[in-house]
């Protein structure tokens, strides 16, 4: 799987405001990514800055999700996305508390809730984009839950070295990510030009 976008499969008639969503898949997954990071370090130090990452993971990121989506697929399906990359971000602050409180056993029953949630993730996008093979998706998501879970380790443990090192593979997924979402939209758009949303309608439904 390639981290470019191959140019012969941008739409001509992609618009400016559809090719600048495209653009910020990159920046909102490793945003995602960045912002995973800042808040176990926060949660797990009790920082005071705790709160505003929270807000910033929990609110902001899904946000940016649903403004990108929804010029490709409308409001309904964007804030489906909504609520499950922000279900999938609760699931995972709940694991850190666990880790952070040495709770074994609520440790072992959110992990497989946070994997369930991703493949069921992974089959919803599967189901809006013929380009979006659900495997892809179930393993992509497996392999940002499986680094996340060394980030907190890592952390807890003091492993600061490790922690930094696994970081920068999920910056490497994230991008791996944001690509393959692009590319299925690119596709998806010459194959079904009408599901795009015309630019007044797309900045008409935009949350701020």
């Amino acid at each position: 799987m390639t981290n470019n976008i191959p140019f012969e499969f941008i739409p001509q008639n992609v618009t400016f405001e559809q090719m600048n969503a495209i653009i910020t898949f990159r920046n909102i997954w490793l945003e995602l990514s960045m912002w995973m990071r800042s808040f176990v370090h926060s949660f797990i130090d009790d920082h005071p800055r705790l709160a505003a990452v929270s807000d910033r993971l929990y609110v902001g990121v899904p946000l940016k999700f649903y403004n990108a989506l929804i010029v490709f697929y409308g409001n309904q399906i964007a804030e489906e996305y909504l609520n499950r990359i922000s279900r999938l971000i609760l699931i995972f602050w709940r694991l850190v508390d666990a880790r952070k409180r040495g709770d074994q056993e609520a440790v072992n029953r959110i992990t497989v809730e946070l994997y369930e949630t991703a493949d069921q993730g992974a089959d919803f996008l599967a189901s809006i984009n013929d380009y979006w093979d659900a495997s892809v998706w179930r393993d992509l998501f497996t392999q940002l839950i499986n680094m996340g879970i060394q980030v907190i380790l890592s952390i807890l443990q003091g492993n600061y070295q490790n922690e930094i090192r696994v970081f920068d593979r999920i910056q490497d997924l994230a991008v791996v990510m944001a690509d393959y979402m692009a590319r299925g939209i690119l596709l998806g758009g010459l194959n079904h030009p009408a599901s795009m949303m015309s630019p007044v309608e797309a900045s008409t439904a935009t949350i701020q």
